[in-house]
């Protein structure tokens, strides 16, 4: 009887394509968590990782799928029941049945004399679990072996098999079950204890997470465990791929990978973790002859109807009361989004103002819950349920249904943004704005035309740059850009050509736009990018600098296009490049020919040309192998590269890097830096590096071994190489004794100076993490008297490398940095130290900004303490305040100012820090490359009338001088 409980929960809904599968064609085993409590939920998450609202933060333990069968199960090792007692809760489509049956089979096999018993809890009905054994299950039974009903004989059987222990229950389905009391936990668990024959039974239940954690729950003898979400790509590609073999059409599903792999798609990555929405994709990429509805919002749309028709037996619904529902779930979606705190993880409160009370069984909170759009995903403080979207994803589609004009994400304000509205330049309403673009009503077709027209042609009274390559306002870009995602998903804009094609234009040169123009033609209607650079790259007037860029572009967009390939051949085989430029272009070919023979082919020819220098021909090389991995061309390139004798040093060092890189496990490369190692030619610095490159590839490697440890063992070698030596070995022979003894030996020397100590101990932190002696030798080290300043610095560094947040190595900074004997520079470089290990620490960044205001600090060194700040002072307000303070200097050079902007950039994280920037910056009328990108990052981080107001907040007085003055300029 269990063979018929092979089928998946989706052959009825995928019976439609002619697709009826058994668990075994496509499973993919799953993990588990075993469950201590609920969750308890704070903060929000990134749609783009929805699925992390899910993850249960309160674990015993994780498993993996056989260790869970072989631990819990046969082995009964569980903290409450002894494997007596199992639940397997989750979301709707989390492959709780479909693991089940996995048990079932798993049991039948391995678990001597087991007899397996699988119900489907919703066919109880009314009957008691009991009677529908004991009658139903029974008849059914005695049914297969011939005979109209059970016997007593078999009846008695059936009661000795409890007894004796041998019984297995698997109850699928809790939350489908008939319950008289309105809660079917409190009706099984009744059923449990008053039927003294199912006691006896060992029993294994799903249930769904919604009634598991939102009822009284008396089932609390039970162990708990949560299904995990497949792993993208590994776990998902297995599924998609032994799908579409089992239906003989593998290329289709390999097409799926690639497409899902495509740029954009985070969301749909995160979304098909869950088994269920993996399978409506399949579904939908089988029933598109292997393509997806052309906008995300049809995809959605059809992920909503399927979602509706699987299990609608069990959870019946009809048309009236799904439409009322979607409306009131696109009313929450879209108030949550624009007002809550945590915009995903929703309060029981704010739901329930929307969608009714839980315990209301008409109400639509009920509705939502039973077919799994909402589902609960913790507790607060008030041990009130917060509540998620079945995925993020969803609510943003639930919140664009519910948005009927465009005005509600623009409605401009010139002259007083402050009374506009500008959801355009809020991120968390991009998705949903495509979405809404997306929409197929007729309705809307004006409406989204006139959309993007103010999207492209909005002006943000900002003011423009004093530069040739800017031509719009930062948030006049941003508009554009949205313009430029926007017409992927509303495919009849009348000027969507127009807009393509000024993409491309920002996106060649170097504009300082152009990163920024990149990543919006990624994003854009992706047929007329590909042709506007197909069409670009075919024409004669391009000059090599800007066809590689353009061939680079569409490789990005259109991986392996055949087109962009040949164009970067052509140019790797013209006899007019520079060879700077010809590197770059052999790097671009690496990275978007893989697998492309003609792409193989000519960075082969190039190879074999006796024309390159030696530097071009490394590049050639890495790219060769990072299209080709383990080219043995690349590899015997290198290879004779690092032992010609007519190459310098510093190309050495790269070449055994790029070896290194690319070689991993080649015998041929192993052998070449082994042989070099143990050249008695090699000055120290290179072997170190050889040494080094041969620690990534040789991993395991026996030969690799025995040569490091061989050189190890060398009495010719000085302390620092056999240092580099013993940091290898221990890289690819993790723990290797003999490295660790040899640097413990090293460190126990009495003849070894203060500065090579350091770094051994250091190294024997890398490959012993946590090893003592070489805490104690550090620490020991910082306790001396007789260590000078410069030591005491690098020593406390390294101790707080490989014993981050040591005491002793805090302490011995923050020491050094209060004494008054320091250089300017000494003191820098022990601040910055200190910020690493202890970040945020006060003491590290008030001598930073102390040294920032010296006058007596030299240009160079205020530069770097500049950088430093930018390093550990991130939300600082000191050091920010400190920054934008050298940035309004009147007597800082560009060098240094450029600095200063700089890391302000890396440190600003609030809309405060961004204010007083975007102030700053604005009374500075010659901004170029070296404040620009700083700009940005306000703009883009900031809401636009916040902007709009620091921009404009400065003295009118000192802006008509400011203008009066760059008439001059321009005059003279």
């Amino acid at each position: 009887m269990l063979t018929e409980r092979q089928k998946l929960t989706t052959n009825p809904l995928t019976s439609t394509e002619g697709v009826a599968l058994q668990v075994d064609d496509v499973y993919v085993p799953l993990g588990l968590v075993e469950r201590k409590k609920q969750s308890k939920r704070q903060g929000d998450i990134s749609p783009e990782q929805g699925s992390e609202l899910y993850k249960e933060t309160e674990i015993t333990k994780t498993f993996e799928h056989d260790a869970f069968l072989e631990e819990v199960l046969k082995q009964k090792n569980t903290p409450k029941s002894q494997g007596k007692r199992i639940a397997i809760i989750g979301e709707p489509g989390a492959g709780k049945t479909t693991l089940l049956q996995q048990i079932a089979d798993w049991v039948s096999r391995e678990i001597h004399q087991s007899i397996v018993i699988w119900v489907s809890l919703a066919d109880l009905r009314e009957k008691e679990l009991k009677s529908y054994l004991s009658e139903t299950w029974l008849t059914q039974v005695a049914e297969k072996t011939g005979k109209a009903e059970a016997t007593k004989q078999l009846k008695d059987n059936f009661v000795a098999l409890f007894n004796q222990n041998n019984v297995w229950l698997l109850l699928d389905g809790l939350d489908e079950m008939s319950a008289s009391s309105g809660n079917p936990l409190t009706e099984i668990a009744k059923q449990f204890r008053e039927a003294g024959l199912i006691s006896q039974a060992r029993i294994v239940l799903t249930c769904r997470v919604n009634l598991w954690d939102g009822s009284s729950n008396a089932l609390n003898n039970f162990d708990i465990y949560r299904t995990l979400d497949f792993s993208y790509p590994k776990n998902v590609e297995r599924f998609i791929n032994k799908w579409f073999n089992k239906i003989e059409i593998p290329e289709t599903g390999k097409r799926l990978c690639i497409a899902l792999k495509e740029s954009g798609n985070k969301r749909i990555q995160d979304l098909v973790k869950n088994p269920l929405r993996l399978t409506l994709l399949c579904l939908n990429w089988q029933s598109g002859d292997g393509k997806l509805p052309d906008t995300q919002a049809g995809l959605y749309q059809q992920f909503v109807d399927d979602f509706y028709k699987w299990k609608k037996e069990e959870i019946a619904t009809n048309y009236n009361q799904r439409q009322q529902l979607n409306v009131k779930l696109g009313e929450l979606a879209k108030e949550a989004i624009d007002k809550e705190a945590t915009r995903f993880r929703l309060r029981q409160d704010f739901v329930t103002q929307f969608l009714g009370d839980a315990d209301d069984e008409n109400s639509l909170l009920k509705l939502a819950l039973n077919r799994g759009w909402l589902n609960c995903v913790g507790i607060d403080t008030n041990r009130k349920p917060f509540y998620a979207f079945f995925h993020a994803s969803f609510q943003e589609y639930f919140a664009a249904k519910a948005i009927d004009h465009w005005q509600f994400f623009l409605k401009h304000n010139p002259k007083n943004p402050s009374q506009g509205t500008y959801r355009i330049f809020e991120p968390q309403w991009k998705q949903t704005i495509l979405l809404w673009l997306g929409r197929d009503e007729e309705n809307l077709k004006q409406q989204k035309q006139k959309f993007i027209d103010a999207l492209v042609n909005f002006k943000d009274g900002c003011g423009k740059w004093d530069r040739e390559d800017i031509d719009k306002g930062f948030y006049e870009y941003r508009a554009y850009f949205l313009a430029a995602a926007g017409i992927a998903e509303f495919k009849g804009y009348s000027r969507a050509d127009e807009i393509v094609k000024q993409i491309v234009k920002w996106t060649i040169g170097l504009s300082s736009i152009r990163e920024e123009a990149r990543s919006a033609l990624q994003q854009t209607d992706r047929i007329k990018a590909i042709a506007a650079l197909v069409q670009l790259l075919q024409s004669t007037n391009l000059d090599d600098y800007t066809r590689w860029q353009v061939a680079e572009s569409l490789g990005k967009i259109d991986p392996g296009n055949e087109i962009a390939v040949a164009a970067l051949v052509q140019l790797l085989q013209s006899t007019n490049l520079d060879n700077d430029t010809r590197r770059w272009v052999a790097k671009s070919l690496g990275k978007i020919g893989t697998g492309n023979e003609i792409a193989i082919a000519a960075l082969v020819q190039l190879l074999q040309s006796t024309n390159l220098d030696n530097h071009t021909r490394w590049w050639v090389a890495e790219s060769l192998g990072e299209i080709n991995p383990s080219n043995e061309i690349a590899i015997t390139a290198l290879v004779q590269l690092l032992q010609s004798t007519n190459l310098d040093n510093h190309t050495r060092r790269w070449v055994a890097e790029s070896l290194g890189k690319i070689g991993t496990g080649n015998e041929i490369a192993i052998a070449a830096l082994v042989q070099l190692l143990q050249s008695s030619n090699l000055d120290d610095f290179i072997r170190r590096w050889v040494a080094e490159s041969l620690g990534k590839i040789g991993t395991g490697n026996e030969i690799a071994i025995a040569a490091l440890v061989q050189l190890l063992q060398s009495t010719n070698q000085d302390n620092d190489t056999r240092r580099w030596v013993a940091e290898s070995l221990g890289e690819i022979n993790p723990g290797n004794e003999i490295a660790c003894a040899a640097l413990v030996q090293m460190l126990q020397s009495t003849n070894l100076d203060d500065f090579i100590r350091r770094w051994v101990a250091e190294s024997l932190g890398k490959i012993d993490p946590g090893n003592e002696i070489a805490i104690a030798a550090l620490v020991q080290m910082l306790q001396s008297t007789n260590l000078d300043n410069d030591t005491r610095w690098w020593v406390a560094e390294s101790l707080g490398e490989i014993n981050p947040g040591n005491e002793i190595a805090i302490a011995a900074l923050v020491q050094l940095l209060q004494s008054t004997n320091l250089d300017n520079e000494t003191r820098w470089w022990v601040a910055e130290s200190l910020g690493e290990i202890n970040p945020g620490n006060e003491i590290a960044i008030a001598a930073l900004v102390q040294l920032l205001q010296s006058t007596n600090l030299d240009n160079d060194n205020r530069w770097r303490v500049a950088e430093s700040l930018g390093k550990i002072g991130t939300g600082n307000e000191i050091a920010i305040a400190a920054l934008v303070q050298l940035l309004q200097s009147t007597n800082l050079d560009n060098d240094n100012r450029w600095r200063a902007a700089y890391s302000l950039e890396k440190i600003l994280q609030n809309n405060k820090h961004r204010f007083a920037v975007a102030k700053a910056l604005s009374g500075y009328w010659r901004l170029n490359n070296d404040y620009y990108d700083l700009a940005w990052e306000c703009a883009q981080n900031m809401p636009y009338p916040d902007f709009y107001q620091a921009w404009h907040q400065h003295n009118v007085a000192t802006r008509v001088m400011q203008s009066l003055v760059k008439i001059l300029f321009t005059k003279i």
